[in-house]
């Protein structure tokens, strides 16, 4: 299972600032690293210039000089280039807002890593999707941001932030926001909060219900769905959740990623994660462990049970998956192909974390799984 710096302006004392994560700045201090450019690049929050690289906001304790803020992408590929052209988000008018929100990570290097997945992604679609501004906060920021978004995706073990802003989320849910829940962010235990979940969403982890063991899922067919589009069959180990509980009917729900988990998964002993009599029942049959909700108020919602492990970005239609249904959850197009993004390497995933690689780290091993990932 398993960042917000108030800053006084020079002109006036009371403004906000944040830190901006911006590639191609402007700021004079051309002869900066990248990564001093990125705490140099500040601005205040009401302006209106559009952001390539996602705002992360960090309390005063967490910046660090040690801190590892994400290096400046090579350029794109001709084809990411072209298919941005295409993109129906280019001739989008005011930008969509896009809120992640994440708790700790707390399951060691590269697990639950809700952190820096959020950056990653927000960097993707910053830089890939005209027409959507996605920006990243930790739980302890100030989140009345939340009310001017059009999509919010957390990130949070124990189902937490689904807890904790339950007062922030209900009218925003009534105002039909898309709303996202990523991994244990599903699994909030308490029966309110998975309810909210379910209505929200359309799902949610129940325990004794649901299970979540770690298997290869393998996915051969997808949906006619937006979310779909571009993904190929693929192969992916993940703590999957699955057997999770729906809306009545399955009403609103369309099924993305969905899989027969091997016999010894649903075999586990009884308990609240590790196995119950409905799961052995279910022998043979396939499960839903991604899926996409259309709320009767016209809201959307998004729950995604894989990314216990984030070396599993590396692999495309997973990435591919997850980066569509953050463009189709704010109400826009997803283009023709799916949100284009090259594939990372080792290094380039190990940029977004928020401590040192450990030295009982197997490199050699997490380089041929990356690359066993797209055969």
């Amino acid at each position: 299972m398993n960042r917000f710096i108030r800053a006084k302006s020079s002109r006036h004392a009371t403004a906000q600032r944040s830190i901006i994560l911006h590639p191609h700045s402007s700021s004079p201090n051309n002869n900066l690293t990248t990564r001093q450019k990125v705490a140099a690049v500040v601005r205040p929050t009401h302006s209106s210039a559009p952001a390539l690289w996602p705002l992360i906001h960090r309390s005063t304790k967490e910046t660090s000089a040690s801190h590892r803020f994400p290096k400046r992408p090579s350029p794109l590929p001709i084809f990411v280039a072209a298919a941005l052209l295409s993109s129906p988000l280019a001739k989008a008018g005011e930008p969509k807002q896009l809120f992640f929100v994440h708790g700790a990570s707390t399951h060691g290097y590269g697990y639950h890593a809700y952190a820096a997945a959020f950056r990653m992604l927000a960097r993707i679609l910053n830089e890939s999707v005209i027409g959507l501004r996605a920006t990243v906060l930790q739980e302890h920021d100030d989140l009345t941001p939340l009310a001017t978004a059009d999509a919010i995706v957390l990130g949070s073990d124990e189902g937490r932030l689904v807890k904790e802003l339950s007062k922030q989320l209900v009218p925003l849910m009534a105002k039909g926001i898309g709303l996202g829940c990523i991994h244990y962010t599903l699994d909030p235990g308490e029966p309110r909060a998975v309810a909210q979940l379910i209505e929200w969403i359309g799902g949610a982890y129940e325990q004794t219900w649901s299970v979540n063991p770690v298997w290869e899922a393998h996915f051969n067919e997808f949906p006619v769905h937006p979310v779909a589009r571009g993904l190929r069959p693929f192969r992916a180990r993940d703590e999957w959740y699955y057997h999770m509980r729906f809306a009545p009917d399955m009403k609103g729900i369309t099924p993305i990623l969905q899989a027969i988990p091997p016999e010894q998964t649903r075999q586990g002993p009884d308990g609240p994660h590790s196995g119950n009599s409905f799961v052995r029942a279910r022998t043979g049959m396939s499960e839903i462990v991604a899926w996409v909700y259309e709320r009767p108020d016209g809201g959307r919602g998004f729950g995604f049970t894989g990314m216990h492990s984030h070396w599993n970005w590396a692999q495309d239609s997973f990435r591919t998956c997850v980066l569509n249904a953050l463009v189709w959850l704010v109400g826009a197009e997803v283009p023709e192909n799916g949100v284009p993004s090259q594939c990372p390497t080792l290094e380039d995933l190990e940029v977004y974390l928020d401590t040192p690689r450990p030295e009982t780290f197997k490199v050699d091993y997490f380089r041929k799984l990356l690359k066993q990932m797209n055969p």
